[in-house]
């Protein structure tokens, strides 16, 4: 049923039993008998003032249905991925909050589909760069094993050949443990903490650490600053941060840094190639080729540093605007 027919039955009916208690209710006042003349002129009173109260339903009616008709619109847009965001203003307060409310539904839409899009084409990233970095060390194994199945291989070539098929099983393992756990900081965190950060530092992060003798590290952090997060997921955000700190500053500091809404972690190391600056938080890009260095590592860290915080409800970005070495900001998102 139409909100305008739905009205019109609803003002008819009301409007009907008003009129017929005023006018029972005048006649009994004024202290009348309510006759069959009396009857007629209440049957009179009644029946005129329904076309009245019928014409004042319809545009009732008329005007309320242009505001849900409207509102209908709107949330076919959205049923079709258009995701509009307009500014509402009406008379009735109710009608106002359920365009604000629809305003915040379009923009949580549109925010989660665009992330489970990039999540699905970063996945689908890991999954070919996998398939393809796992071709070349299974080919090793499988030909080594295929030589010592022929008897090709002498025993002073053993000890050296089984080395080489360690490695390359060390290096299957990580990179499956690397993905794995990739796949896994795109999921939903339920168990979050109240952690004092200073305190976790020292007692989860710092042991974890190495640092070079010309490298001091300093911890800026207020002893009661706390934050709300699922304490392995911010271990994992940290040390892998500090730990590619260390690995890229040869002299200097490494500095953590309180701020109200979260963490800094700065260095005055060798700094990241501005044409990577951009890109350095995507899956399989290695760090080490953004700073002129050998390969090493499958470029998955910061991806799923950047995964673990988002999860968490923050944000992990690169400061670009620092040129002393590299800042990374932790940062709640407001």
């Amino acid at each position: 049923m139409k909100i305008k027919t739905f009205l019109l039955l609803i003002f008819g009916f009301s409007g009907l039993l008003i009129s017929l208690f005023t006018a029972i209710m005048t006649y009994i006042i004024i202290d009348e008998p309510i006759g069959f003349k009396m009857t007629s002129k209440i049957s009179l009173i009644v029946l005129l003032s329904l076309p009245m109260i019928g014409l004042f339903a319809y545009f009732i009616g008329l005007y309320l249905s242009k505001k849900f008709i409207h509102i209908a619109s709107r949330l076919d847009d959205i049923h079709e991925n258009r995701f509009s965001k307009e500014s509402y203003n009406d008379k009735i307060s109710d009608i106002t909050q359920i365009h604000n409310a629809i305003n915040h539904l379009s923009a949580r839409l549109e925010e989660s589909i665009s992330s489970l899009q990039k999540n699905n084409q970063n996945l689908s990233t890991v999954i070919k760069s996998l398939s393809h970095d796992i071709k070349t060390p299974l080919t090793i194994i499988d030909g080594y094993l295929e030589e010592f199945e022929d008897g090709l291989i002498s025993k002073e070539e053993t000890s050296g050949i089984i080395a080489i098929l360690k490695k390359e099983t060390d290096y299957l393992n990580e990179l499956s443990s690397d993905v794995i756990a990739y796949i896994q900081s795109q999921e939903l965190v339920e168990a979050k903490e109240k952690i004092f950060v200073e305190e976790f530092i020292h007692t989860e992060v710092c042991p974890l650490l190495r640092v070079k003798d010309t490298v001091e590290l300093q911890c800026n952090i207020s002893d009661e600053q706390t934050i709300l997060f699922n304490p392995l997921a911010l271990k994992k955000i940290l040390v892998n941060l500090l730990h590619n700190a260390t690995k890229y500053t040869k002299k200097g500091t490494i500095t953590l840094i309180s701020t109200p809404y979260g963490i800094i972690i700065e260095d005055t190391g060798i700094g990241i190639s501005r044409d990577f600056k951009e890109q350095i938080f995507e899956p399989f890009l290695a760090l080490d080729k953004s700073r002129n260095r050998e390969k090493n590592g499958f470029g998955l860290g910061l991806s799923i540093a950047r995964n673990l915080a988002q999860v968490n409800g923050y944000e992990l970005f690169l400061d670009t605007s620092y040129e002393d070495g590299c800042r990374f900001v932790l940062q709640k998102n407001i």
